[in-house]
């Protein structure tokens, strides 16, 4: 058994599977670059694969004319889910759907398609929802700064839309879980690895004063008689509120 390594990436990641389309290498495993503990599980040949963007807009071109572009779509969710075996199971699903092309997206019952379509649809609700909780703060240093801490990896999801709705203003969205920040500099934004918080932030005197208004407004426009947690906590799961700036208690 050969195992293959890739940088962690999903474009990495369909360069290794072009990689064991073009050998023949039908049993395939996958890990990702830095995942020591993986490595471990192993005891095959491990071969680096390079990342090489021709050769995985190839295979996307491949795949999207098999299959279609939202059975890719689908795919791309689902790897950024980060669950344990995901590159297994979308090795299947790829391969299957080079081989039954549009059928692919008929078989909702069967295995890996009803596996990878739960997985994405998990990922695509949790990338929706940060589009509302994400609650950028103004920082010193004069960007615009937030922080979340998702399950999945929505950083590629979420920062195109914060690029369309704040792209007046430089801004970074960090991804504390990950250490991993989206960089948006007033022309196009990036993904930045290995970013790791020395201290917190320090927020501009503006930042204080509008906290503190939003802060208030929230408490005060509440209506008593209608509190109810159980429901807000179903729209506004616990998990969210670290960085809402609503729910910060001043």
């Amino acid at each position: 058994m050969t195992v293959y390594r890739f940088d962690g990436s999903f474009e990495g990641f369909l360069c290794a599977v072009d990689y064991c389309l073009d050998i023949g290498d039908t049993q395939p495993e996958f890990i990702r670059d830095g995942d020591v503990q993986a490595v471990g599980l192993f005891a095959g040949e491990v071969r680096e694969v390079a990342t090489l963007r021709e050769c995985a807009l190839t295979l996307r071109k491949r795949f999207v004319e098999a299959a279609s572009q939202e059975a890719f779509a689908t795919a791309r969710y689902a790897f950024h889910s980060h669950k344990t075996g995901i590159e297994l199971l979308l090795w299947r699903y790829l391969t299957l759907g080079l081989q039954v092309g549009r059928r692919l997206c008929l078989m909702l019952a069967e295995e890996p398609v009803h596996s990878v379509n739960r997985i994405a649809r998990q990922v695509s609700h949790e990338a929706h929802k940060y589009k509302g909780f994400v609650r950028f703060r103004e920082v010193e240093a004069g960007f615009l700064y937030a922080q979340i801490e998702p399950e999945a990896d929505i950083l590629p999801f979420i920062a195109p839309h914060f690029v369309g709705r704040v792209g007046d203003r430089p801004w970074m969205i960090h991804d504390l879980r990950r250490n991993q920040a989206a960089l948006y500099d007033l022309t196009s934004w990036r993904l930045i690895r290995d970013v790791e918080l020395s201290a917190e932030p320090a927020l501009s005197a503006t930042e204080h004063d509008y906290a503190a208004l939003w802060q208030r407004y929230f408490q005060r426009h509440a209506i008593a008689e209608r509190h109810n947690p159980k429901l807000q906590q179903q729209h506004v799961p616990l998990r969210y509120r670290k960085h809402l700036t609503e729910f910060i208690i001043p």
